[in-house]
Parts: structure tokens; sequence; C-alpha cells
């Protein structure tokens, strides 16, 4: 731990930056795609439980981790285009004439928002989860109500929070608890100030320091009822890097995001690391809590003039809490070829520790034609000399334009339809007014016959 705590300390010291939350960002996978990483046995259901609970929060930058180290699948950020209001919809602007630049930019004081209810359905037909939500866009404010209760205010770099203020009102790289109070944040030159005040009698107070648009570093004092914290964080062109120290605790909690793309070579390394206790004030995953070093390492090969082939080799490292064991998966990915016809192939060490006796392999051939995808695999696990019956799996999908979207899955996880089969439907439909995304899954085994096995019910009703 001491040269890991080392090696924080060399890294800070290259990369005098701050974190910054992402605010501007679209999801990089939605429900649907957890719940294949679930169904295909790749991830555990408390593990596809910590990344819902990620997208649900809109804490995407913390699903993407997760999504990293659980299911070891590629995750980048979208960037968000500005959204246009409902009267800037309607509105064509006009050829001859353009509005000056200031009062482009002036928002509408027209209220405009979205009322969106989501909810997730077991086996038994049951409501696992209910999130229901109105947003209400006008001006410069900003007023949420139902899973945060939320009046935010921001104008020309001036930030001020009132209700159930949480890690993206905060800018925080480290997942926060949410805290119900009243904070604000204000520039002074190249410099951020902001405090906090919450209902418990906790408050913070931040300075950040922001060089050029990429290097950026802040630091922020959290003194809570019982508590006092002091977090550090930064951000470049490389990466993030964030530190949370707990007075009196003997080791803090460090987490770390480098990435490096270039044309034909590309890195990601993803790493949270801690003592055997996690301080106070922290919303982290379980999985990152059971675990003193949570981390994973992606490298990427790519020659696009060459039928556009890849080659990947990622690494996930556990350790535990109270133990000295180490728990090492390895994964490694090639795919080549064109869009009409390209295959791909996937080698999976589950343990490194028991010399990778459990190996998976799947291997699969995807076929794209303008708006359809065509997609067929076969995965089968080997262990000890023996190999499973494959999971086989054959999919479609029809993609309109980016709102429009529909798709149909079958698998037949022991090779045999009179066994065992599963089945996966999505539709989701977007445009200025609707907003709608169904997932069913519906599952059949020798015990049990052909029934739904989980729901995923997403709506929302623009203005």
């Amino acid at each position: 731990m001491n040269r890991i705590l080392l090696l924080f300390t060399l890294i800070i010291s290259a990369t005098t930056v701050a974190a910054v939350a992402g605010e501007n960002t679209l999801p990089p996978f939605d429900e649907a795609q957890v719940f294949e990483w679930w169904d295909d046995g790749i991830i555990t259901p408390e593990e596809a439980d910590e990344i819902f609970s990620r997208l649900e929060e809109e804490n995407y930058e913390e699903a993407c981790l997760l999504a990293e180290v659980y299911a070891q699948e590629p995750c980048a950020l979208p960037k968000k285009k500005p959204k246009k209001t409902h009267t800037e919809r309607k509105r064509k602007p006009s050829k001859t004439a353009r509005a000056p630049k200031s009062a482009q930019e002036v928002p509408s004081i027209v209220p405009h928002g979205q009322i969106s209810w989501k909810g997730q359905y077991d086996s038994d037909g049951h409501l696992k989860k209910l999130r229901k939500e109105l947003q209400v866009q006008f001006y410069y404010f900003r007023f949420r109500f139902g899973s945060q209760e939320l009046l935010s205010y921001r104008r020309d770099g001036f930030e001020a929070h009132f209700g159930q203020i949480s890690t993206l009102e905060f800018h925080s790289h480290l997942p926060l608890d949410t805290l119900w109070g009243a904070a604000f944040s204000f520039p002074v030159g190249k410099f951020q100030l902001g405090a906090f005040l919450d209902t418990s009698k906790a408050f913070h107070t931040h300075l950040g320091f922001r060089m050029n648009r990429s290097n950026e570093l802040s630091a922020t004092f959290w003194k809570f009822p019982d508590e006092s914290a002091l977090n550090l964080q930064a951000r470049t062109s490389l990466g993030q890097v964030s530190a949370w120290y707990q007075i009196g605790q003997d080791f803090p909690l460090v987490k770390i995001q480098l990435q490096s793309e270039k044309a034909h070579l590309s890195w990601k390394t993803t790493a949270y690391f801690h003592g055997d206790s996690t301080p106070q004030g922290l919303n982290l995953s379980k999985g990152i809590i059971e675990n003193r070093l949570w981390a994973s390492q992606t490298v990427t090969a790519h020659w696009p003039e060459a039928m556009n082939t890849s080659f990947s080799a990622k690494a996930r490292i556990l350790s535990p809490v109270g133990s000295d064991s180490v728990s090492a998966r390895f994964k490694f990915s090639f795919e080549s070829g064109p869009e009409h016809l390209r295959p791909s192939l996937n080698v999976t060490c589950l343990e490194a520790s028991e010399n990778c006796s459990t190996t998976e392999w799947k291997g699969g051939v995807e076929s794209a034609w303008e708006q359809f995808t065509f997609k067929t695999s076969a995965r089968f696990r080997h262990s000890k000399g023996r190999t499973k019956p494959p999971r086989i799996e054959i999919g479609a999908n029809y993609r309109k334009s980016s709102r429009t979207f529909t798709k149909l899955t079958i698998a037949f996880p022991e090779a045999n339809p009179a066994k065992s089969i599963s089945m996966q439907n999505e539709f989701r439909i977007d445009n200025d007014f609707l907003g709608c995304d169904f997932v069913f899954a519906f599952k059949k085994t020798k015990k049990r016959p052909f029934q739904p096995n989980y729901a995923h019910l997403e709506a929302s009703l623009k203005f």
C-alpha cells in the first residue's frame, strides 16, 4: 500500500489538475445492455444493481467505470449536444436575418422540460424499482421533483442549488451521499469559490484553480457532525485523480482514471484503493467497499486501414479487505472485417490465481446492412478438461434513426431449445414530445415453462 500511495503522490505531482463532473453527457449505455450482461452471466445480479443505481442517479461516469471493471467492456461517455427549447424546435431560423449572438445565448423564459416514469419488474411481475420525476427548465433555473427535489440556478460560471444536492451538483469525481441543504459557487478570475451547508450541520468550503481548459486543481474541506475530511481533485487531458482523506484514518481513499488515445494504440487505467475502512460522506458501490484494490487496465491496438481491425487486452484486479489475496481476470478480444461481415473472438481467463483453469470462449459474426444489423454468437466455458454445452445467441435490430430502435435477441443457454431458451425484446422511440424505452425478457428452463423473466419500462412526456 505504501507503493500505491507513492504512485498517487507522483501522479498528483505530474498532473496538477481538477476533476469536474460531466454534466453535458449522455448515458454510455442503457438498461437493456446491463440486462444482456446479466442474462449472459457476465455480471452478477448484485453488480447489475450497482450499475442500475448509477444510471438512475445520472452519474454516468461512475456507471461507465463499473461496466469496465465488472463486465470488462469498453466504455466511453458521449458528448451531449445542446438541447433546443420547445419554442426553438418549432421555429425555423431565418436565412436572411440572424439574431445577435448575445440574444441567442439567453435561455428561454418559457418553462419547458419533461415528466418521466421508469419501472423495473421481476419474474413474478412485482415492481422492483420505481422512479418518477418532473424536470422543468426556465431562464437560468432548473427544477427537479420526484427522485431528487432540487432547485438550481446556473449563469456565467455562478451556481446555486437548494434541496437534495448530490455528486453532480458538487462537481465531484468521487460519488457522494445526497445531502439536503444549500450550495453555491462562483468564479473569481481563474479561481472557483464555493460553500455548502446541510440541515444536519454538515458543511464544506471549496477552492478550485483552472489553469486552462484541460488543467484544473481543487480542494474541498468537509466538516460533518462527527468527522472532518479533505478532498483533493485533479484533472488533465490525460485523466482524473482524486483523494478523500478523513481526519484520523490511516489511509486515504483514492480514485484514478487515466487514458490515452492515439491513432493505432490506446490505453485506459481505472482504479479505486483505500484502507480497511471507508470514509464518511461517500456513496461507494458495494464492490468498491469490499475490495481494498479495485482496478482495471485496458490496452487496445487499432488498424483502421486494415478492415478496421482491433485487438484489446483487459485485466481486472481485486484485493478484498482484510485479506492479502489478489483476484485477477484477463480478457482478450479480436475483431476484423467489413461492416457486411465482421467476425469477432473473445477469450477470458476467469481466475488467473488458479492458472486460468477455467476459460470462456466467445465467437461471433455481425452483419450491418443500412438500417438492419444481424448478429450471431456462440459462447462456451472450458474447465478442467471439460467443456460445457455452448450458449448460442441470435439477434437482429432495426434502427431507422438515432431516435427509433427495435431489437430482438434469442438465446439457447444449453444449446438445446427443448431444455432452455430466453428471448429479449427492446423497443425505443424518442422525438420532440415523447420518449419510450421498453425491454422485455422471457425465459424457459427444464423445470419452468416459458414465462416473463424481467421487464424494464421507461416513458417520458416532453413539453
